[in-house]
C-alpha cells in the first residue's frame, strides 16, 4: 500500500496522541533514523530503539498530545509545526518535525524543538 507523506505524517501522529506504540511504530521504516537540528546528530536509529524511548515516554507521559498547527508537503517530505502538551513534568514543548517518506513509511525524521 503506498501512502502520501501527509498520509504517513497524520497516522503517525494519531498513533502517538492514542499512545499506541506498534500502531505509532509501524509508520516507520525498520532502519529509520531520527536527528537533532541543528547539531544534525543523529538520537535514533531503527524501529527498536524507538519502541524503547517512546514506549517508556508514553507510559510516563499519560496526558500527552501533539497539536498540528500547520502541515506543508512538498515531494516525499512532510514538514509539521507541532505543540506538545500533557508532559508529565508541566512542560510544553514546540517543535517542526520533517519527515522523509518513501510511500510506505517514514525514513527519515528531522526535529527543530524549543
Amino acid at each position: 500500500m503506498s501512502f502520501t507523506p501527509d498520509q504517513l505524517a497524520q497516522q503517525q501522529l494519531d498513533a502517538y496522541n492514542a499512545r499506541d506504540l506498534e500502531r505509532f511504530l509501524s509508520y516507520f521504516a525498520p532502519e529509520v533514523e531520527i536527528f537533532d537540528q541543528p547539531t544534525g546528530e543523529r538520537t535514533l536509529h531503527g524501529r527498536d530503539a524507538m519502541r524503547e524511548r517512546y514506549g517508556s515516554f508514553f507510559a510516563t507521559n499519560t496526558a500527552l498530545h501533539c497539536a498540528l498547527l500547520n502541515r506543508i508537503t512538498e515531494g516525499n517530505f512532510a514538514i509539521d509545526h507541532e505543540h506538545v502538551t500533557g508532559l508529565a513534568d508541566g512542560r510544553e514543548l514546540h517543535a517542526v518535525a520533517i519527515y522523509e517518506t518513501n510511500g510506505e513509511h517514514i525514513v527519515k525524521v528531522w526535529f527543530i524543538r524549543r
